[in-house]
């Protein structure tokens, strides 16, 4: 995909995010209202979009190329977890800080940004692909690993109850759905078709205001004058992506078992990062700070990473 094409339906999103950040340094939104409309997309318009990105024809080569992907994500980020584990002791923090800087650094913002950024720019095809080959094993990492790392620091027991977690957790009810859809080749009727597609429109832009609405907690001033978060941030947007990206291509993977997994890993920082931090009373501001200077330039290095996968 051209570079500018790729900016242009990045800077679309983007200014989205203005726009929410706005709304939320005016007030419009308040802290409680964030966590509203947060819930809505998480629990609402995000799994619509799940499930109707599985409403495609199965074919065993389809499922196949998804299974494909699902591997090579997986051991992709084997090998960024372990990296993120290298580069946090890099730095002399506390070792709650240590752990949510090891965190923010592994896992990227595949549901709210990821899913709307891959439908917009690459389609309904690569949505599937994301949902169903990244999605599902972004979902069980980060209420598994991304949980307990950056909760271990803490008195949180977060052993109780997280089997049920990650089984009731949106992302992972709307994969099981949709996929079960898929595989039996099951049509979704009229007219609840078409509300959840509705639904599903609303999810790009909802989602990108909450990730504005965030980024207006935190203190502009303190991240853009940290050189530690660009640090941070570049490794999560370009390193780790580009590395995966060169391996691949080295392996001789093409298509989609090399677009999705380079994409979907480029994403800044998840929200997640800071709602773990808050339940498990750590570093929830560094959290955020992270995940603003990372969503900040994510509007550069996005289309990089597209184009240079593509």
């Amino acid at each position: 995909m051209d570079f500018l094409l790729a900016l242009q339906n990045v800077s679309v999103l983007f200014l989205l995010i203005v726009v929410g950040y706005i709304a939320g340094k005016a007030g419009i939104i308040s802290e409680g209202g964030q966590r509203e409309l947060s819930n809505l997309v998480l629990k609402v318009t995000m799994p619509a979009t799940i499930i109707l990105a599985f409403q495609l024809e199965y074919t065993k080569e389809r499922f196949n190329t998804a299974l494909s992907i699902m591997l090579t994500v997986a051991l992709s980020y084997v090998v960024v977890i372990a990296l993120s584990k290298i580069f946090s002791r890099t730095y002399d923090l506390e070792d709650g800080q240590r752990d949510i800087v090891e965190v923010a650094s592994a896992l990227p913002n595949t549901s709210t940004m990821g899913y709307p950024i891959v439908l917009s720019i690459l389609g309904k095809e690569a949505l599937f692909f994301a949902v169903l080959g990244a999605g599902l094993v972004f979902e069980i990492i980060s209420w598994t690993y991304g949980v307990f790392t950056i909760g271990r620091s803490s008195n949180v027991d977060f052993r109780k109850d997280f089997v049920k977690n990650i089984l009731l957790s949106p992302g992972i009810l709307a994969i099981i759905i949709g996929f079960t859809l898929f595989r039996l080749s099951i049509t979704i009727p009229e007219p609840i078709n078409t509300s959840m597609s509705i639904l599903g429109q609303a999810t790009s832009p909802l989602a990108m205001l909450v990730v504005g609405i965030l980024l207006s907690r935190s203190n502009i001033r303190e991240c853009l004058m940290s050189g530690r978060l660009y640090i941070i941030a570049v490794v999560r947007l370009l390193i780790f992506p580009l590395l995966i990206l060169f391996t691949l291509n080295l392996l001789g993977f093409d298509g989609m078992r090399v677009i999705i997994p380079a994409v979907m890993l480029g994403m800044p920082t998840t929200a997640y990062v800071a709602m773990f931090s808050t339940n498990a009373g750590n570093d929830a501001e560094l959290a955020s700070q992270i995940i603003f200077i990372s969503s900040l330039l994510s509007i550069i290095t996005i289309p990089i990473v597209i184009t240079l996968a593509s």
